[in-house]
């Protein structure tokens, strides 16, 4: 009950403007080990904008709610106007915090005449730090798992008619099925929509290539900048590698769709998931087949939260094939060495790797 408590106060702090910086790491903290929480949020927005206690108690239990409430100095009283939210705007931190979500938002006041209407918006976003990988259940069922420096944000009317999430980085999704309300991944070259299916989007804004791996269903796959150019259906096993920057999404079946800077591929039949590259990180497991140490030193700096540095051209093109699982960062480079000719030096978490 201590961590309980403590985090309705952090919350509280952060939704009031009070918190010191060691309180806004402390809370981070918390959320990014317990990323399941955030789906909770859709009922705080609900209650910001219907501010019924009935609704949120019966979600949250009223003899918990009915706590919080003696503990912020609260009695029950009828629905508050908006005006007075501003006024109680710390007590609904307070109120927040019992049913385990943050509200993140911003608010603008608008004038039509001599009139204001406030109006709010409000996304809610999972980090996974480099060194890091994160599970979390979105607020209709669907399990996303996030790789390593990867950020996904979704607005609190995700639920509506339709689901959408913004991605940065790495991400496998498991969607639970909905006809009525598609699910959409935006990221910052394709659109890829389903209806309930697993699959793995790969789109780090500084690489220059965006991967959608499709494990069981279907996906259509849009371009970002054109929606009403022609899709690609992706069906179990395939993996489409869109180039950022190329002029047509076209499915490629020959060398000039390649040239055009995209082209689907088939993966190995009767292979598990633990054994996919796209989809083994998810059992905390970095594969790598024939990449050149400059490639694997991309994935190793995100899987190990380190930095690595070539001071030599020729060993930045050694090619490996392996994997890492428990390793840490020394007996990955050690492990490395056994069949490639490197030395390699550690100065905090930055490495330099030279000629042997």
């Amino acid at each position: 009950m201590y961590l309980e408590d403590r985090i309705a106060i952090l919350i509280a702090r952060k939704l009031s403007g009070e918190a010191t910086s060691a309180e806004m790491k402390e809370l981070q903290d918390h959320l990014l080990l317990h990323p399941e929480e955030q789906y909770l949020n859709e009922l705080l927005s609900d209650y910001w904008e219907h501010p019924t206690f009935s609704d949120v108690a019966e979600s949250v239990g009223p003899s918990h709610f009915d706590k919080i409430l003696a503990a912020s100095g609260e009695e029950k009283k009828p629905p508050i106007a908006k005006k007075a939210r501003l006024i109680s705007f710390k007590w609904l931190s307070v109120a927040a915090a019992t049913i385990g979500a943050i509200a993140a938002g911003y608010f603008l006041w608008s004038k039509n005449g001599a009139d204001k209407k406030l109006v709010a918006t409000t996304r809610n976003e999972v980090v996974a730090r480099k060194g890091t990988r994160t599970k979390l259940v979105l607020p209709d069922g669907s399990t996303v798992w996030l790789n390593s420096e990867s950020h996904l944000s979704y607005s609190n009317n995700f639920n509506d008619s339709l689901r959408e999430v913004e991605l940065d980085g790495e991400a496998y999704f498991d969607v639970v099925k909905n006809p009525k309300r598609p699910f959409i991944v935006h990221t910052s070259g394709i659109n890829v929509r389903v209806l309930g299916t697993a699959f793995n989007v790969k789109s780090y804004e500084a690489e220059s290539f965006i991967e959608a791996t499709l494990i069981h269903g279907m996906i259509e796959v849009s371009r970002k900048d054109q929606p009403k150019s022609p899709k690609i259906i992706l069906h179990p096993h395939e993996k489409l590698v869109f180039e950022k920057g190329s002029n047509l999404l076209t499915k490629a079946n020959s060398a000039a769709d390649e040239s055009k800077g995209l082209f689907v591929s088939t993966l190995p039949a009767n292979i598990s998931d633990t054994a996919i590259i796209e989809t083994a990180w998810i059992y905390n497991k970095l594969l790598f087949e024939g990449d050149t140490f400059k490639e694997l030193a991309v994935k190793m700096e995100r899987w190990f939260n380190v930095k690595i540095r070539f001071e030599n051209e020729r060993v930045a093109n050694f090619r490996f094939r392996g994997a890492f699982e428990k390793e840490n960062i020394t007996q990955a480079l050690e492990a490395l060495q056994l069949t490639a000719p490197f030395k390699y030096s550690i100065t905090g978490n930055e490495i330099t790797i030279n000629k042997k």
